[in-house]
């Protein structure tokens, strides 16, 4: 007698889908682009990032944002799961002239960071935590975000919204948990309201500053209108 089995939902993107993504897809706008997010360049001024300041890019992708932070002297530890995302990480930190302000670490990022507590004074999510595809999963991650971040250190998270013209045209029906697949690479998000976003944030973190980004992109050769909601966080002090 034959039984249906259940197959769970991965919490987490797979790192092979990451891997064809870097290596031969490259739909992501940002896995080729050079220029840094455009929250970054505009937070990046009002936290005074630069000089000494100790910084975390968790998920680093192709070392973009990396750079722009090393080049206004910080010291930047850039980690990821993708062996082609750090490859190319590597390449433009070398060209960039910046390898004595970075520092590149590859592992799982649905593990504990290999990292001391209170290590860092701000840490970049960079359209990262939106590939964890279960609230356990993204739970997981920001504890330990917060664990390694110093207090009253901050933290800046991009996330996408459901608003977003390009992403809001594979949300099925009404979905809570609002997962998205792109059938361009097989890369599933999490999108966020304002309002889950601020009460996740909430959970662990002060939040301090909060914005909606709109802006066009071009997607596989095609116009969209993006938003995005950037949120700028505050550890608690203990």
């Amino acid at each position: 007698m034959q039984t249906n089995s259940v197959v769970a939902a991965p919490e987490i993107v797979p790192r092979e889908l990451w891997e064809e993504e870097y290596n031969l897809r490259r739909c992501i706008p940002s896995s080729t682009r050079e220029e840094p997010a455009k929250a970054l360049v505009l937070f990046s001024e009002l936290l005074n990032l630069r000089g000494p300041v100790r910084i975390l890019d968790a998920g680093c992708g192709n070392g973009r944002n990396s750079i722009y932070l090393a080049k206004r002297g910080c010291r930047v530890t850039a980690v990821d799961f993708s062996v082609a995302a750090i490859g190319e990480t590597r390449r433009r930190v070398v060209e960039s002239g910046v390898t004595e302000n970075v520092a590149i670490v590859e592992y799982f990022l649905d593990d504990p960071a290999p990292f001391a507590e209170e290590s860092f004074d701000f840490v970049l999510d960079a359209y990262t935590s939106c590939h964890f595809l279960t609230e356990e999963a993204a739970r997981r991650f920001w504890s330990d975000m917060a664990r390694v971040t110093r207090s009253e250190g901050h933290l800046l998270s991009i996330l996408f919204t459901p608003e977003d013209e390009y992403y809001a045209q594979y949300l099925r029906g009404n979905s809570k948990e609002r997962l998205v697949c792109d059938p361009a690479n097989k890369i599933s998000k999490r999108l966020y309201t304002e309002e889950e976003s601020k009460a996740f944030f909430a959970q662990y973190f002060k939040l301090k500053y909060f914005a909606k980004f709109e802006f066009d992109d071009f997607v596989n050769a095609q116009s969209y209108r993006r938003v995005v909601l950037t949120s700028v966080l505050q550890k608690r002090s203990v």
